[in-house]
This record gives C-alpha cells, structure tokens and sequence, in this order.
C-alpha cells in the first residue's frame, strides 16, 4: 500500500510540473516583418551640376529613364518610401539605416557598362557600404537597363552577382538607362 501512495504522489507531482511547464509563457522572438515599399526614389547628380530624380512607384507602370553622361562621376542616392497611406508618408530609409547590417543595395546592369563604387557618404557596416548612396560611372555611350535591389538578409556581402548575395529581395525593379557623350 505504501508503494501504490508514493506511485500515486509522484503521479500527481509529474503531471502538475507537466502543467506548470506547459502554462508558462516564454517570450517569443520578436518578429521583424519586411518593411512594406512603395517608391523607389533616386537622385543623380553629375559633376558639373546636372541633377535628376527618379521616383519610381512600385503599384504602377514607369517611363522615366535614367540619363548619364560618360566618363563622368554620378552621385546616386536612393531612397526608400511608403506611401500607401498618402497622409502618413513613412521614410523607410531609416529603418535600413537602423539594421543596415540586414541590407545591401545592389545595381545590377543590362547592355551599358556602369562601374559603382560606395559614396564618401554612404552608410557603412565595417568596410562595407550599403550603397545607399554610390558613385557611378559609365564607360561607354548606349542604352540599358538597370535592375535596382534592396537584398534583406544576404548571405554573402561581398558577391559581385545577385545569386551570390543570397537573402531575398525587398525591391527588384527595372529602370532604363540611357549613357550620352
């Protein structure tokens, strides 16, 4: 009989240590959505003063086309909008500022030859540059496109290629560009 009140005991114990273990609430990891996109706004300037600014919506179709001169220095500065609510206009810029160790720009060009290079003003991470402000600088005339990224979590900072980035894309668009003497 005294085994069968130790065995009923230890029962009762276990099952309420299984209860208070299963109520407990631990803090979940908090949750870090993707930031929601609107406008991709770009400003390019050229040495000798020449600016221009593309805001490209992501909702509808774009016409604008980018327009360099070659052999000249452009400062390009992009920014990221939302704009969904027009009365609460958010800058999301900041946010990738905030975790720029999660974020990397990448410009990827079709049919033109366009180097680029981190600005003197560009936010970094350690050496690295997110390129939300960059230099480029076209080596020939022509038209093209350039496919603008915004890579959340890439895996491999230092990949010359979007597959060798890794991550996954916030923005993918595709602008035109047009290289003049």
């Amino acid at each position: 009989m005294k085994f069968y009140t130790k065995f009923k005991k230890a029962k009762i114990l276990f099952l309420a240590f299984l209860f208070i273990v299963s109520c407990s609430k631990d803090d979940p990891d908090a949750v870090n959505e993707q930031e929601f996109i609107s406008n991709v706004l770009m400003t390019i300037e050229s040495a000798d003063g020449t600016s221009q600014t593309v805001d490209w919506d992501l909702s509808e179709m774009n016409s604008q086309t980018i327009s360099l001169k070659v052999n000249t220095d452009h400062n390009v500065g992009i920014r990221f909008i939302n704009s969904s609510d027009p009365t609460d206009v958010e800058e999301v810029t900041l946010e990738i500022i905030d975790e720029a160790d999660e974020h990397q720009v990448f410009f990827e060009f079709a049919d033109v030859s366009v180097n680029v290079t981190s600005a003197s003003n560009d936010t970094k991470v350690g050496s690295r540059g997110v390129l939300l402000n960059s230099v480029w600088n076209a080596s020939s005339t022509g038209t093209g496109l350039v496919r603008v990224y915004l890579i959340h979590q890439p895996t491999n900072f230092n990949a010359t290629t979007r597959e060798g980035f890794g991550g996954y894309n916030d923005v993918s668009i595709d602008i035109p560009v047009s290289i003049v003497e």
